[in-house]
């Protein structure tokens, strides 16, 4: 993680909506719905519900997220945090007790690079 200060804080109990961008460390704490754009450092912290596309370099999921994360450097889940939907990163760090449910791309360019989900082929039933 980048030596940067912290300069912005949604505490539990705060509701936004909305587009979101920042230079410096951002944690989440709270409830966030849209977009979150930055060359930095996103902390979402243990009580915090994100929903929507998230663009950041580097990002720490403690608590739930619900969308895409497009992240150029780096992605850690922590233990009990929760992440549904896809991550486009270089390097991924999920710790023994959080859960992902989703489609990981690991590239070095992470812009949208979101892809239709492979079609599985249909089993043939074996008939009698």
């Amino acid at each position: 993680m980048k030596d940067r200060e912290m300069n912005g804080f949604l505490d539990r109990g705060t509701v936004f909506k909305g587009d979101l961008t920042f230079d410096d460390m951002l944690r989440i704490d709270g409830q966030f719905e849209g977009t979150i754009h930055s060359q930095s450092t996103l902390i979402v912290g243990d009580g915090a519900e994100i929903t929507g596309e998230i663009q950041v370099d580097t990002i720490t999921v403690n608590g739930q997220v619900d969308g895409v994360i497009r992240a150029a450097e780096r992605v850690e889940i922590n233990k009990n945090a929760r992440v549904k939907g896809e991550i486009h990163t270089p390097v991924l760090s999920i710790q023994e007790g959080a859960a992902f449910d989703g489609s990981i791309f690991m590239t070095a360019d992470t812009r949208n690079t979101s892809r239709p989900a492979a079609k599985t082929p249909k089993k043939k039933e074996a008939t009698e």
